[in-house]
């Protein structure tokens, strides 16, 4: 019987994720209220839902009673280890356990064995998961509903046997709520532009940098960042990594940030993470430029970053302020004059005898896009394991 039903979830899931029967909104200007029951959650630009490839992800948070804004207990309980950022685990009392890897991007269920096509995206420092995934797994409802009353506003909400108003009637009691949760927001988002900067960390953004440490030389660590001057090759590098299954870290100048909104979403939603390229004459420029790439990434994908590629004279300066400065290993500057089999072993050649993490920076470009797929197989072939950049590894 139990096997007959996990048949017709996972016939029914696939169904919903082909057909994609809802409307996907694309504008960076969309917002996304969450409505637990008959309670609505604050709105704010770290913790808003979005789409993906037809999908519509969550932030794991709402399913948690201690961590939901509203309080609201929808009969689950959940696992996740803020420190190692590993899996989230969600389990009610019916024996019922679904667990998300975030390093693999499995989801399965931990009590049967049985995997689903699903997965977990890292997003603003915290792990967002998908919505019919997790409600239909658990017997919940959801549903998505453009609101009349706010422009480019729609309501995701998330209902158990507790609920008592339709999602018709709740919109039209609720406009009140929903009006007060949109001036909060804004009140947010004038406060955070009229402030230096700088970013202050919060307990979702990234922790000072761990220290490196010695270990095997036949399992090395290694990070990859890509530098985006401009929008040449960023398409192709990502489907490059999208290929091999592998993330990157990708830091974009402000302009880049302000003319390429849909990769940018891509980037987040694919699982990347996205930092601001910031290289000023002195510190007070590169300050200028990173609030204007601050104010693109909230514009573009309604969040916000920490990580900032700056000149190595000014990190010192900046960490001080809250950013998260990335400290390459290596810097590799690909050419048209070289084959990817050539640059891959000039870069393999120069890691030679190296057993610590290893952070590699990408000039970004069409011919970086040439050479990445060599190289990111002749990099695991030599042990150089590339991970997946969650902020506190960098």
């Amino acid at each position: 019987m139990k096997k007959a039903k996990r048949r017709i979830f996972t016939a029914l899931l696939t169904l919903v994720l082909c057909l994609g029967v809802l409307p996907v909104p694309v504008s960076a200007a969309d917002l996304y209220f969450t409505a637990l029951n008959e309670r609505v959650e604050l709105l704010t630009s770290d913790s808003m839902p979005f789409w993906y490839g037809g999908t519509l992800y969550v932030p794991y948070s709402v399913f948690d009673k201690d961590l939901n804004t509203t309080q609201i207990f929808l009969g689950l309980n959940v696992s996740y280890n803020s420190r190692t950022r590993s899996t989230v685990t969600i389990y009610n009392l019916r024996q019922q356990m679904l667990t998300f890897d975030l390093n693999s991007g499995t989801c399965m269920d931990e009590l049967t064995g049985e995997t689903y096509d699903a997965r977990a995206i890292m997003r603003n420092g915290k792990p967002y998961l998908p919505v019919a995934t997790v409600c239909a797994y658990f017997g919940l409802n959801w549903s998505y509903t453009a609101l009349s009353s706010i422009p480019d506003g729609y309501l995701v909400r998330i209902t158990n046997s507790d609920v008592v108003l339709d999602d018709a009637t709740f919109i039209d009691a609720a406009g009140n709520t929903l009006d007060a949760r949109l001036q909060q927001y804004t009140q947010s988002l004038n406060s955070a532009a009229s402030t230096t900067p700088a970013p202050t960390p919060t307990p979702t953004q990234p922790v000072e940098p761990q220290p490196e440490e010695p270990i095997s030389p036949n399992d090395i660590p290694t990070y990859l960042a890509v530098l985006g001057r401009e929008g040449d090759g960023l398409r192709e590098t990502l489907d490059a990594l999208d290929a091999a299954g592998r993330y990157a870290l990708f830091f974009l100048t402000p302009q880049v940030l302000e003319e390429e909104g849909d990769l940018v979403r891509r980037m987040l939603g694919s699982g990347h993470l996205v930092g601001i390229l910031a290289q000023g004459e002195d510190p007070d420029q590169t300050r200028a430029l990173l609030e204007r790439g601050t104010a693109a990434l909230e514009a573009q994908a309604h969040t916000r970053t920490t990580l900032a590629y700056v000149p190595e004279g000014q990190q010192s300066a900046l960490e001080g302020e809250g950013w998260v400065c990335w400290d390459e290993t290596l810097l590799l500057s690909p050419d048209g004059s070289v084959s990817p089999s050539t640059f891959a072993a000039r870069t393999l050649s120069r890691l030679e005898g190296r057993e610590l993490t290893t952070y590699l920076t990408l000039e970004g470009g069409e011919d970086a896009a040439r050479v990445l797929p060599t190289l990111l197989r002749r990099l695991t072939s030599d042990h150089f394991i590339l991970g997946v950049p969650i902020e506190t590894r960098l």
